[in-house]
């Protein structure tokens, strides 16, 4: 359709009494200041700054003095003379990345706040270079002192954070190559996993959970507890599977290794495919499009846009995966010396819809991709994917049963001893 049709469509979808609220500014947050020389007199005086808690974790609070810093860097910088020399430091612009946080155990709110439902009561913010994670309460008003509700540090500074799309879930990947998964729902980490050496975080997909049943992927109907799946996409281009449950130690594998022999192979991108379990849309800098089976670590198909059409940008590629229905958009570029196949089509770029019922070895995993929870609980091989109440009817079934057993053993014995006396006594007469 044309611009003006599609303005006027618009038009008419949007036609009615739709008012919106005017935006109402909460708070100014800024970065955290550098860890200085302490100001306070005393160690009562840091005491009482804490007192109440806020701020602490954050390294502000504090009785180490300037010269004792000075002190401290002095011996570092006497002992790495020979490897500092020469070197110039690029000051790194500061970043903030912030997630919304629901309620749960972790962001409780006062009994006297009232909130409804699905709606975000806390911000979580880092900022580039810095080794703390800010949790911010959004219930304040412009003249409230900003202060963090609460601050978790780490080892080693933020480089990549990632929430789930139920907001249950939040990874955050340090610049050493550790990352650490929460469960915001239960308030509690539920797996500490460190990248191979060499390794550092460039991007986090979170993958729905699924199993793999008869050698094939498929989703368990309803939402486990505390178990989630992700691949983590480094930046030497290799791509890694992370499983964390809170019941086992979380795993990681290689999904991808690093290309040295083909650099053009080099994973730039890679994006969840929620219609296909276990299934993420892989683009490399060659221009190259994969389908790719995280359970088998194996390329199911490829795809392409039509020649002479290509990517243009192929390590920023433009494409959206939709999330309800199993097909994505692929933005495909002519290049400039190349003319127009035909009168009308006169444009340098389009957009490219690629379905994957169109794939036979895709089609069949989207007929199959669902397992009810009947067809889990005759499969002994999956009851952790059961709700804990199942979990827990079919262990007093499995230790009645044995006690029954027991039971009917023990019975059967008597039984003999008493034919055995009954026989004793018998010859005895005899």
């Amino acid at each position: 359709m044309t611009s003006d049709n599609l303005e006027m469509d618009i038009n008419v979808c949007f036609k009615g009494d739709i008012k919106l609220s005017l935006p109402i500014h909460i708070m100014k947050i800024k970065p955290p200041k550098p860890v200085t020389g302490t100001t306070f007199k005393s160690p009562l005086e840091v005491f009482a700054k804490i007192e109440d808690l806020y701020g602490l974790g954050s390294g502000q609070n504090h009785f180490i003095k300037d010269s004792q810093w000075e002190q401290q860097a002095a011996i570092f910088n006497a002992m790495y003379k020979k490897y500092l020399d020469g070197e110039c430091e690029e000051e790194v612009p500061s970043m903030a990345t912030f997630h919304f946080l629901l309620p749960s155990c972790i962001t409780m709110m006062p009994t006297e706040v009232k909130s409804p439902a699905g709606v975000a009561c806390v911000l979580g913010i880092h900022w580039t270079g810095y080794h703390n994670f800010f949790l911010y309460s959004l219930n304040r008003t412009l003249k409230d002192k900003v202060d963090p509700e609460g601050v978790w540090p780490f080892a080693a500074p933020i480089a990549v954070s990632k929430l789930s799309n139920s907001c249950s879930y939040l990874v955050l990947a340090c610049e050493d190559g550790v990352l650490t998964v929460w469960d915001m729902a239960e308030g509690l980490p539920i797996g500490v996993v460190a990248l191979p050496e060499g390794c550092f975080c460039q991007s986090i997909i979170f993958l729905k959970y699924f199993l793999v049943l008869e050698g094939q992927n498929v989703y368990p109907e309803g939402r486990p507890k505390s178990q989630i799946t992700c691949v983590v996409l480094c930046t030497d281009a290799s791509l890694h599977l992370v499983v964390a449950k809170a019941t086992q130690e979380p795993t990681i594998s290689v999904l991808v290794e690093r290309p040295v022999k083909h650099p053009e192979e080099a994973i730039c991108a890679v994006v969840a495919v929620l219609t296909l379990p276990g299934m993420v849309l892989t683009f490399s800098k060659g221009g190259s499009v994969h389908l790719l089976d995280v359970a088998k670590r194996q390329v199911v198909c490829a795809f392409a846009p039509p020649r002479p059409y290509r990517l243009a940008v192929p390590w920023e590629p433009v494409f959206v995966v939709s999330l309800q229905h199993p097909y994505f958009l692929l933005r495909g570029d002519r290049p400039a010396e190349t003319g127009p196949t035909n009168d009308t089509d006169d444009s340098q770029n389009s957009v490219f819809y690629f379905h994957f019922n169109a794939y036979p070895l895709v089609e069949n995993i989207l007929r199959n991709c669902i397992v009810s929870q009947v067809d889990l609980m005759e499969d002994m091989a999956f009851p952790y994917v059961l709700p804990l109440e199942k979990r827990c009817e079919n262990l007093l079934q499995k230790r009645f049963q044995k006690l029954e057993n027991k039971v009917k053993e023990q019975e059967h014995w008597t039984r003999l001893r008493r034919y055995s006396l009954l026989l004793q006594k018998e010859n005895f007469r005899k």
